[in-house]
């Protein structure tokens, strides 16, 4: 499948990011770019800070070797509503 122009980015099978609330409950899981990317836009903003916040996004996105989406991720600070519109917006240039 292609992204844009790239083809889209697979984890290994049982290396899927998985998304979790600060509680643990895990709230969805995705292991291809695409399915990152559609999770980003539905899930509780509640998840997204907590990864966010622990370097978790770009750690996984290093994995998956997207380093440069992985630093833009890095750069990102803010919180709430916020935040999902600056993950989305930066993976939008990465497939640019």
């Amino acid at each position: 499948m292609t992204v844009g122009n790239k083809i889209d980015i697979s984890a290994e099978p049982g290396k899927e990011f998985v998304f979790k609330l600060r509680d643990g409950k895990e709230v969805g899981r995705a292991g291809t770019l695409n399915g990152f990317e559609s999770l980003i836009r539905a899930l509780p903003i509640e998840s997204l800070e907590y990864h966010n916040g622990g370097k978790h996004f770009s750690g996984w996105l290093r994995y998956i070797r997207q380093n440069n989406l992985a630093r833009a991720f890095d750069g990102i600070d803010s919180h709430g509503e916020r935040l999902r519109l600056d993950l989305l917006e930066a993976i939008k240039k990465y497939k640019a």
